[in-house]
């Protein structure tokens, strides 16, 4: 389920770390754990495919996802409990609502804890009711993500509103008819949101000054990781190529990834060598030959993070993924 169903469809699933690629509709992710954990988290999922979709889900392990938005849809993100947590650059807070808008290269930062409910509607869905809340046709909308804070009481209102309809949504998805059109209350609750934005000043992925600067000089330094993940990466040398100073680079971690930069290139090492573990033996790779692929200079070191990690070693990961 990393992206659309063919029919109308209902899920609530508790999922392991190691499946959260499936966890938000119509958006395929690749998921990177930056900590150790195994607690499952709980994903409900209303989904009319290409229509409309209603995504509940309460994450309990941190992980960075990276990933493409549907070209079509908008996503309307209300945050329940933000725990520390990031999407596209913006630091999450209770009680916020954020839109991304469609096509959007989706980043996030998952802490746990972290609850929200995700509505996904057509592009032309938001418009026309961004519109009715404006009282002017919109010709467009934002191309980058924004947020906008709701007073507690409101967010309280609408989570209330939100969780109800979730529930009869539920109940109702075994008719595919009844899911082919977003519901009265679907639509109501979106028309909640919009009213929302339209009456106070949003916020977009420039969050003013410093923290924007952070989330760049984090996200440039991700990028190098990725890419040169096979090479030594020396912390002097994270600092030359993105032009920032040991402590801005280390505070660019902290606050975007909740990681020093040597714990987040681990963590990067260690997920990209279980990807490759997954279909080792299909390839003729063994733990060594991957462990060397990935980084690793110091074998013991690995087999001991990866369980940590993982809650196996790298030679269990490979024998369970030669059975299936």
């Amino acid at each position: 389920m990393t992206t659309w169903p063919s029919s109308p469809s209902y899920r609530d699933v508790l999922l392991g770390p190691d499946d959260l690629t499936s966890a938000a509709s119509g958006l395929p992710v690749t998921v990177d754990r930056l900590s150790a954990g195994w607690l499952p988290s709980r994903i409900r999922q209303i989904q009319s495919p290409g229509k409309w979709a209603l995504d509940l889900p309460e994450f309990n392990c941190a992980f960075r996802a990276r990933g493409g938005f549907d070209p079509g849809s908008v996503a309307l993100v209300a945050i329940e409990r933000a725990c520390g947590s990031t999407i596209c650059g913006i630091p999450l807070e209770d009680d916020l609502v954020l839109a991304i808008p469609a096509g959007t290269s989706v980043t996030a930062t998952v802490r746990p804890g972290l609850t929200y409910a995700v509505a996904i509607v057509p592009t032309a869905t938001w418009m026309e009711i961004q519109s009715i809340a404006a009282g002017m046709v919109l010709e467009h909308i934002n191309d980058r993500p924004a947020a906008v804070r709701l007073a507690a009481d409101e967010a309280q209102r609408i989570r209330s509103q939100m969780k109800s309809m979730a529930d009869h949504l539920g109940t109702a998805a075994c008719d595919p008819i009844l899911l082919e059109q977003p519901p009265g209350a679907f639509v109501e609750y979106l028309g909640l949101l919009a009213d929302a934005f339209a009456g106070t000043d949003s916020r977009g992925t420039g969050t003013a000054g410093s923290a924007s600067r952070h989330f760049r000089q984090a996200s440039a330094a991700e990028d190098f990781i990725r890419s040169h993940i096979r090479e030594d990466i020396p912390i002097v040398r994270l600092c030359k190529e993105i032009g920032a100073s040991r402590r801005q680079l280390e505070y660019a971690f902290r606050t975007t990834f909740a990681a020093t930069p040597l714990e987040f290139i681990r963590a990067l090492r260690l997920n990209e060598a279980r990807r490759l573990l997954t279909t080792a033996r299909a390839n003729g790779l063994n733990v060594t030959t991957i462990a060397m692929d990935v980084g690793v200079n110091h074998l013991g070191r690995f087999a001991t993070n990866y369980r940590l990690f993982f809650g196996e070693s790298p030679k269990e990961t490979l024998q369970r993924a030669g059975r299936s």
